[in-house]
């Protein structure tokens, strides 16, 4: 159980609230970073009248800040008596909710800085962590809720700006577009500019050095962000990419999901219906006879997991690929001949990871034993990565499962956390 709203134990949308200090609650509100932005308790639009395109309140420039919000200060100590056994702190932190505007659409991140020390010389380093799976709308939004405060945290306790950021639709209008690189990607780098501007207005120094990792789809993010850098925001100074257990986006490795029933049969709705709403899909029915009439409540109310008495997606829609789809799509998707569902041949390979002009060094962890996102899947994306140019350092953990690699939240054991955190630090330290 999670036992402080300041660290967040799991992605669990049961645990989730609205974004705003509520959320957030158990914090001493003392003096120092957390003062440096707007005090009041709720959301507050950036400074208004200000001549600058990158903030205020209706601004639309691309990672344009919209609003920014104190969350709490929350010190070491208090931090510490909450952690399992093994992890460690360095510091406390202080937490922000933000909006920002991110190519015509809003998305939302959860900043930690670290609190009760000072900082470098040089300025703070940031590191973006993009999270995993959690649903298509608000109700499964992580930013400025418990989970988005350990995946900031899992940062911003070790000396360095943590950013959790989310995608749009999670918490901003529309449906969230799931495993869309470009809008994935995009955002995440947003996400680094409203931070830059926020910490501009509140006068904290930073190193102007940027790093970015993520967990399943936080991987996919993240890689896609890795992709799209030099020709989207090369003005930011990203000195390393890292993923754990990344989703590929791969027609062939969700296909081979497809072909049992389970659980996961409800994330490729999730797939599906994101990719029909965000690319507009118009063709023969996607779902089933049983489906179609819960497909919508569904996807705009329920999460991978229940929240809120609300069940999960699985149980609503059920863990049986005929119960879902329509059977004319479900074959069509099992075998790969698309016929009149050929759009979604298009959406695979518009959102496939492959190989990219490449500014920053890539890790990539993969645990042995996850049955999410399996080794086999990871290794041909990196071997694709590699024949195309990628340098990258690929690890497989042994004992590793999903979510306990790494890029987890701060109160969430991870088997190479540390290990990741010294990567990290020395290539944001590094001269070039």
């Amino acid at each position: 159980m999670c036992v402080t709203a300041a660290l967040g134990c799991s992605a669990r949308p049961s645990e989730r609230g609205e974004p705003s200090a509520r959320a957030l609650a158990a914090g001493s509100s003392t003096p120092g970073a957390a003062s440096a932005l707007p005090s009041t308790a709720g959301p507050q639009p950036a400074p208004a009248g200000s001549a600058a395109p990158d903030v205020g309140p209706t601004c639309a420039t691309n990672g344009c800040l919209r609003w920014a919000v104190p969350l709490g200060d929350y010190p070491r100590e208090v931090l510490a008596a909450f952690v399992p056994p093994g992890i460690t702190l360095d510091n406390g932190y202080s937490l922000y909710g933000i909006e920002y505007a991110t190519d015509g659409a809003l998305a939302r991140a959860t900043i930690a800085v670290p609190f009760g020390v000072p900082a470098p010389p040089g300025g703070w380093h940031v590191v973006a962590n993009n999270h995993g799976t959690s649903g298509l709308d608000d109700p499964c939004a992580v930013a400025g809720t418990l989970p988005g405060a350990g995946l900031a945290g899992a940062f911003g306790a070790h000396g360095l700006i943590g950013v959790a950021t989310d995608y749009p639709g999670l918490g901003t209008p529309g449906v969230h577009p799931y495993l869309v690189s470009e809008v994935e990607g995009h955002a995440a780098l947003d996400a680094l500019r409203a931070v830059r501007t926020a910490a501009r207005l509140g006068h904290i120094p930073l190193s102007g050095r940027y790093a970015m990792v993520g967990l399943s789809q936080g991987g996919h993010a993240t890689l896609a962000a890795a992709a799209q850098h030099l020709a989207y925001a090369p003005e930011l100074d990203l000195r390393a990419f890292a993923v754990s257990g990344p989703a590929s986006a791969w027609e062939e490795h969700w296909r081979a999901g497809a072909e049992r029933d389970g659980p996961f049969a409800a994330v490729h709705a999730m797939l599906f219906y994101a990719w029909a709403d965000h690319y507009g899909y118009r063709g023969p029915p996607l779902w089933s006879a049983h489906a179609a009439p819960l497909i919508d409540e569904a996807m705009q109310h329920s999460c991978v997991m229940p929240f809120g008495g609300r069940p999960a997606l699985a149980t609503l829609l059920g863990s049986k690929m005929a119960d879902i789809f329509a059977p004319e799509l479900l074959a069509a998707y099992r075998s790969g001949h698309w016929g009149l569902y050929a759009p979604f041949a298009g959406y695979f390979a518009a959102n496939r990871l492959r190989p990219y002009r490449q500014s920053a060094p890539l890790l990539v962890y993969q645990g042995a034993l996850d049955r999410i996102v399996p080794e086999w899947a990871t290794r041909e994306l990196v071997t694709e990565l590699e024949a195309g140019g990628v340098e990258l350092r690929y690890e497989v953990v042994p004992d590793g499962h999903h979510i306990d690699v790494a890029f987890s939240e701060l109160a969430a054991p991870q088997r190479r956390s540390v290990q990741a955190l010294a990567w990290l630090r020395a290539a944001l330290d590094a001269e070039r």
